[in-house]
């Protein structure tokens, strides 16, 4: 099995009752990889470690068939300004998602999830909008936190969105009282 880190770049095809999706991916060497697999909830501008092998599809040439990904948090200032400014938070686009990095530098994730009221000091980011946007960015958190936890297990992506779309935060607690109700 092979590794792969990079950008999500552009994403080609999505199937949202599956998450089936085709990706294009920019390694950390600027090289564009053309990506399949399960990725329910994956947005552009996010950095993903994938694990798969490369394949050669007979119509649409070489892949890299993912197997398990992991979205890791953007480490530098540029990461951050392009996760916010992908979409992936709506609201923030490309001029508002360098407005807000521009602030707060290396804080910026952290003030988002722990002081949001903060994004008001940024201009064009009223106090209704900055709790929108704390409230997104933990809700992507949480759901990317409990695919985490759930893999663990040898939960699939696609089952793990199931559960979390049924129970939500609860579901902790449900597999710690009785596991069989997820079955």
């Amino acid at each position: 099995m092979r590794e792969v880190e990079g950008y999500v770049e552009h994403i080609v095809y999505r199937n949202e009752e599956n998450g089936y999706t085709v990706l294009e991916l920019v390694d950390d060497d600027g090289q564009d990889e053309m990506c399949v697999g399960s990725f329910p909830f994956i947005n552009e501008g996010e950095y993903v470690e994938l694990h798969g092998n490369y394949i050669s599809h007979q119509i649409y040439g070489d892949q890299f068939q993912v197997q398990s990904y992991e979205i890791k948090e953007p480490e530098d200032m540029m990461s951050m300004e392009r996760y916010l400014g992908s979409g992936a938070i709506k609201g923030i686009g490309v001029a508002l998602a360098a407005r807000i990095v521009r602030k707060f530098k290396e804080d910026t994730f952290r003030i988002i999830e722990q002081e949001p009221e903060r994004l008001a000091e940024v201009k064009g980011i009223s106090i209704a909008k900055a709790q929108e946007i704390g409230t997104q960015f933990e809700d992507k958190k949480e759901l990317r936190d409990a695919m985490l936890f759930l893999q663990k297990y040898g939960i699939t992506n696609n089952l793990a969105v199931k559960i979390y779309k049924q129970y939500g935060s609860r579901m902790y607690e449900v597999i710690k009282d009785n596991p069989y109700k997820l079955a």
